[in-house]
This record gives structure tokens, sequence and C-alpha cells, in this order.
């Protein structure tokens, strides 16, 4: 009977214990809390990129660029209107507005953010291959990503 209590214990504690996270203090001026096993690696110049190193669940890129904070609202009008009624508009917890969108591109499916954060906007993808697109992993994996993303603070706001 104590060996039945002590499993129920392990597993309410399992159940509501929260993914490990991980800070990740970007050279670009911003950090983010990552997944744990969610590792930088190198890709292209001024874009930091991860992945799930116990199992690929898909690539994550973040590239800021800076911008004119003063045409934050103009940019952001822009570019929801340059995907024709494909994107839809968001905020992150720290208030920052941005748009999502998402397309197959070829064997891939690629899920987009952009986010605008003062002087800076940060276009930032998900990628994962095209049949893995509605599964229960990938739906878990775009949690993760979200978090993340929802995660980004400013750590240096200077233009």
């Amino acid at each position: 009977m104590k060996q039945t209590y002590f499993l129920i214990f392990l597993l309410f504690m399992n159940c509501n214990s929260k993914p490990e996270t991980d800070a990740f203090v970007s050279n670009f001026g911003y950090s983010i809390l990552l997944p744990e096993n969610w590792p930088e690696y190198e890709d292209e110049d001024n874009t930091n990129a991860f992945f799930d190193t116990k199992e690929w669940t898909g690539n994550l890129r973040i590239t800021p660029v800076k911008i004119d904070p003063n045409k934050n609202s103009e940019l952001l009008k822009s570019e929801m209107e340059s995907f024709n009624g494909k994107a839809e508009p968001f905020k992150t917890k720290e208030g920052f507005k941005g748009l999502k969108y998402s397309e197959k591109n070829g064997q891939d499916f690629m899920y987009y953010w952009y986010i605008i954060a003062k002087n800076k906007m940060f276009i930032c993808s998900f990628t994962i291959d095209l049949d893995k697109k509605d599964t229960p992993k990938n739906l878990k994996e775009l949690e993760k990503v979200a978090e993340t993303l929802n995660s980004i603070e400013l750590k240096n706001t200077s233009p």
C-alpha cells in the first residue's frame, strides 16, 4: 500500500512539473528561455539557431534586425498587408507586437513569427518535416517554440 501511495505521489509530481528551461543570452542584444536540450548551433550570420539534441523535432531560428523605433506601427501594418490575410497578429508577454503565419516549403513546413520590440524586429522561423505537421508531437513542440518566443527580452536597446 505504501508503494502505491509513493507511485501516485511520483506521478503527481511529474504531471505538475513544468519542462525545464535554460536562459540564453544572445550577443545580438536579447535573451530567451529555451527548452532544455536545445543548444545553439552555427547558422547564418546575425542568426541564433537551436534544436532538440535528444530528438530532432525541428529547427528554430531567430534573426534580429535593427529598425527605426519610430516606425514600428507602420512596419507591422506593412508586413501584415504583404501576407494578404495569411498572417495573424499577436503580442508577447512583454507586450511586443508581432505577426505569425505558416506555409509549405518543399518537403518542409515553416512557421514564421515577426516580433517588433522597440528598435528590433525578430524574424523567427521553426522548420519541421512536412509529414510531421499535424502530429501531436509537433503541436507540443510548437507550444515550446511559442513559449520561447514569448520570453524574448531586450538586453541592449540602444539603436
